[in-house]
């Protein structure tokens, strides 16, 4: 196996996981966090009249929404990160080379 793909798995498996749990916990409030900026920097769109059809809901309830997806989102990156370790443990035992685009 090359070594390169190694490191590269086991990179991505650690950020992956990281900011998954990070996400799917609300670890320090970072998902709050992110959240509140994503809301502030988009708010440009609430103003546009195409998008009246949404509804008019309070800060409070879409930010409460918003987070509950990012927390699932946060939980499915951290189930990602899990199925490449599984992935990346299978070649290493197995000895065979990981699949490449060419």
């Amino acid at each position: 196996m090359e070594t390169w793909r190694f490191v590269a798995g086991v990179v991505m498996i650690l950020a992956l996981g990281l900011i998954g749990v990070a996400l799917a916990t609300n670890f320090r409030g970072v998902t709050e966090w992110h959240m509140r900026r994503s809301m502030a920097t988009a708010s440009v769109l609430r103003r546009v009249p195409p998008w009246r059809w949404l509804p008019d809901a309070q800060y409070d309830e879409r930010l409460a929404r918003f987070v509950l997806l990012e927390r699932v989102m946060g939980a499915v990156f951290a189930a990602a990160s899990v199925l490449f370790l599984i992935t990346l443990v299978h070649h290493v035992l197995s000895g065979e080379p990981m699949p490449s685009s060419r």
